[in-house]
């Protein structure tokens, strides 16, 4: 099919306007649509609110859709609702890309780090073998929280590890153990649990936490002890240096 639109994929970074990249802008700029997935039904989408602050909206068809932020491995099956929210979304982008329409995806920090469209890009092009899909990098979360802290993630021959704060608590003491840097993503519900984690371990006094990373509300948390308890954003990093 030759009048297929495309399909962009486009990291915007941790929240800060300013740190998406030129190509990420210009390409928003020019697609006439844009689907921002949202964690919520009532709301709005944070990344939205990300690509307001960069670009002008005016002229934009806009398509907010609930995309369950749910940590699905891979090769794992997902629930009944999770997979008809995914359809959904499919049949949105399809439904744009057969008129002709390019369409841009917006994820949150960078599309290879967990972003959410993974979980609907094999079904796309099932369905449409042809499909162009363009993704474009972003600023990570966990470089974002890196700079702020003043901190490099890594070193020489440091070894570096990255994972989801809501590991099994087992694998999670196994990993810690054998890296350098540890960083822990989305640590919010799960907080006091690797707190208690790190003083089995003696890694509270080389462990910094970064809540909303290069926001106006950003917050650099050098002593975990002193939140403990808090309600954390979702968007909270913990970065373990050993």
């Amino acid at each position: 099919m030759d009048n297929l639109g495309k399909v962009y994929v486009i990291g915007i970074g941790p929240g800060d306007p300013d740190l998406m990249t030129v190509k990420a802008v210009k390409i928003l700029e020019k697609v006439p649509v844009l689907c921002f997935p949202k964690g919520k039904d009532e709301g709005s989408s944070i990344a939205l609110s990300i690509v307001a602050g960069a670009i002008p909206l005016d002229g934009k068809e806009i398509i907010e859709i609930h995309f369950p932020m749910k940590k699905i491995p891979a090769k794992d099956t997902a629930s009944c609702d999770v997979s008809s929210k995914w359809e959904e979304t499919v049949e949105i982008i399809l439904s744009h890309v057969l008129k002709g329409k390019d369409i841009a995806f917006p994820t949150l920090g960078d599309p290879v780090f967990y972003s959410t469209f993974f979980y609907i890009h094999d079904r796309l092009l099932s369905l449409l073998p042809s499909l162009q899909v363009t993704i474009v990098p972003g600023v990570s979360s966990m470089s974002a929280s890196s700079a702020s802290t003043g901190m490099p993630l890594c070193l020489g021959s440091e070894r570096v590890a990255l994972l989801p704060a809501t590991y099994e608590e087992e694998r999670l003491k196994e990993t810690i153990l054998s890296f350098d840097t540890i960083v822990l993503m989305k640590v919010n519900k799960v907080f006091d649990k690797i707190l208690g984690l790190l003083e089995e371990l003696g890694l509270v006094d080389s462990s910094v936490a970064v809540e909303m990373a290069s926001t106006d509300k950003e917050r650099v948390i050098k002593d975990l002890r002193s939140v403990k308890g808090e309600n954390l954003h979702y968007f909270t990093t913990v970065i373990i240096k050993k």
